[in-house]
């Protein structure tokens, strides 16, 4: 039986770029109509707490928390309508997945608009206890694997440039320094890792010291003492850009340069440690430049993963 129509509006973009609708306003019109219950593992998301006890422990002691993929299943009617035959629409259907590519559950509500990332797990089940061909229809189950398991909102950005020409030194004989803000924010109920775009004047010299703050994290026992932590950046080269990804358990590097230097090993060993805390209203951070014309500029990016497909917006 099809999932009765409601306002929650829920979407397929293929692998393919092709986009469908499952679910909500204009379920069924392409052939498709999701099923009672045929959306499996999507909701909360998924963890596993890591206790350890050594031999005459009482109890056990808490060491942490793993987020697990998700593996969901998702079973659609598929139809025939007035444009195409059940076998067309069952094509299309095929056509959405693969597992070497990313597909997108789309969910969007009066006051969400979110995406899951989801690869073919397995091979598609169809209901052949029926000829679909007959009958110009059938149920299919594709079952998923998200690697990535978070519900994905489009990324927040702030920028900083700067007015004054740092290059040189002041009247002190003093480097001179542009001083600036950008504003982060995190409303969602898990900690973040900001992502950073450092750009450099057409020569070589530009310095940028970039907010690294604790943010009362204690999980390197220095909340207080990086309640105000910076990490000075190193020189760059000319027309150098840097990404940096502070998340220190990421796939790549924390630094990255656009012109394909090994710009990790000029941080000396410095990294980022702290992701921004849950629930935390937009503030402003502070952002410094030296050895730089005017018009360099940082970029700061806050993405928005979510645990769930709706709510728990602050």
């Amino acid at each position: 039986m099809a999932l009765r129509r409601s306002e929650t509006l829920v979407e397929i973009e293929g692998c393919n770029g092709d986009l469908v609708t499952i679910s909500g306003p204009g379920q069924g019109r392409e052939g498709f109509e999701l099923l009672e219950g045929g959306l499996q593992d999507v909701y909360d998301i998924p963890f596993s707490t890591i206790y350890t006890q050594h031999a005459f422990e009482e109890g056990a002691t808490y060491n942490g928390m793993r987020i697990e993929r998700r593996t969901p299943l998702i079973k659609i009617l598929a139809h025939a309508t007035s444009s195409r035959t059940w076998m067309a629409v069952d094509e299309r259907w095929a056509e959405l997945w693969s597992p070497l590519a990313d597909t997108k559950l789309w969910v969007t509500t009066p006051d969400s608009r979110r995406h899951l990332l989801i690869r073919q797990l397995e091979h598609m089940r169809v209901d052949l206890s029926v000829d679909p061909h007959g009958e110009q229809e059938a149920e299919i189950e594709t079952p998923g694997v998200s690697g990535d398991p978070w519900w994905w909102e489009p990324s927040v950005f702030d920028k900083w440039t700067s007015e004054v020409d740092t290059t040189g030194l002041d009247s002190n004989g003093q480097p001179k320094i542009a001083r600036g803000t950008v504003t982060v924010s995190n409303p969602t109920p898990y900690p973040i890792w900001l992502k950073w775009r450092l750009q450099a004047g057409p020569t070589p010299g530009t310095k940028w010291t970039i907010a690294d703050f604790s943010w009362g994290n204690k999980i390197h026992r220095r909340a207080v003492e990086d309640a105000d932590r910076v990490i000075h950046m190193p020189e760059m080269l000319g027309n150098e850009h840097v990404d940096i990804e502070t998340d220190e358990n990421a796939k790549r590097e924390q630094t990255r340069s656009t012109l394909d230097t090994q710009f990790y090993m000029r941080m000396d060993g410095k990294t980022f440690l702290y992701p921004l805390r849950p629930r935390l209203d937009p503030v402003e951070i502070p952002v410094e430049v030296t050895g730089a014309p005017a018009g360099v500029g940082v970029r700061v990016e806050c993405p928005r993963p979510w645990p769930r497909p709706w709510g728990q917006r602050r």
